[in-house]
């Protein structure tokens, strides 16, 4: 039997799963980042690949692909990790330090936001459509996927969060990204351990304040994805990531809001197209899994 390793690795955890090549979940585990040393970061990400493997009984000489996620600016080509914001990595040769662990298999590197963004195209049986995600969670970001191929401009295609809003000393992410809800939660209740999970409480009870702060946050992401709506009129935008995975709702709102956005009759309706997450928590392993089986 063939199978696949894949990894997502975000700022606080890494996740990585052996998948089966017909696209099954064998197994998956999560440990904690290391954000302070590449090298203890690598083989941490080895360490799991093996230990999976031996968890499972499985032969690595049988792994016929690893697929690894990473945040920030990735060379694709060379399989260069070049920059990322929240890990320990800068010009990191991460496929071929994989290609000296695991000779044998196939290595493919990649934006975690891509690798997300290429499972859930696939899982919605895409082939020629075209179709956005919109990842919300310690940032934002989005990808773009049309008739298969992933828009990448010049290397930075997708970072909304550079996305000015109401003034122009305002970005999207600050307005909108979990750090920075929590960062004015915390200020306001004198609490500098309160987290967003504590702060989504106090909106399900009314707060207003909290009220006030995630409104302000929907519309400012309702109004981004209006003018990803009237700039590339896709098929599918997917809200993901892990505030749109643990809250829903918040879809809803965003959809309620884009909804008054389009005023023009040849708009209407548009709205219906934003969907959540098929994936969730799992979009990047996945996702990374399907860059190797297709």
């Amino acid at each position: 039997m063939e199978y696949i390793l894949a990894a997502d690795i975000g700022g606080t955890k890494l996740a990585t799963a052996l998948f089966i090549k017909d696209g099954t979940v064998a197994k998956v585990n999560e440990i904690q980042s290391e954000k302070n040393d590449g090298e203890i970061l690598f083989q941490s990400l080895v360490d799991s690949f093996k230990s999976i493997c031996v968890n499972e009984q499985v032969n690595l000489d049988d792994i016929k692909g690893i697929a690894v996620g990473i945040p920030g600016i990735v060379d694709t080509e060379k399989g260069i990790a070049v920059f990322q914001n929240n890990l320990p990595w800068r010009d990191f040769p991460l496929a071929e330090r994989l290609a000296n662990e695991f000779p044998k298999s196939k290595i493919v590197i990649d934006n975690d936001v891509y690798m997300a963004t290429w499972g859930e195209y696939t899982n919605r049986g895409f082939s020629s459509e075209t179709m956005v995600y919109v990842t919300l969670s310690t940032g934002i970001s989005c990808c773009s996927i049309h008739q298969g191929a992933f828009l990448r401009g010049v290397g930075m295609a997708g970072e909304i969060g550079f996305s000015l809003t109401d003034t122009t000393e305002t970005t999207l992410e600050s307005l909108v990204s979990g750090p920075a809800l929590e960062l004015k939660g915390r200020k306001k209740f004198g609490n500098p351990e309160l987290t967003l999970k504590e702060m989504m409480e106090y909106y399900y009870q009314g707060n207003s304040y909290i009220l006030s702060i995630v409104n302000e946050a929907v519309t400012a992401l309702a109004k981004e994805v209006y003018h990803i709506i009237v700039f590339s009129d896709p098929h599918c935008i997917v809200l993901g990531g892990g505030i749109f995975n643990h809250h829903p709702e918040l879809i809803e709102l965003v959809r309620k809001e884009v909804r008054q956005y389009l005023r023009h009759p040849l708009l209407k309706g548009k709205e219906e197209r934003i969907e959540a997450s098929a994936y969730k928590g799992e979009a990047g392993l996945r996702g990374a899994a399907s860059t190797v089986i297709k």
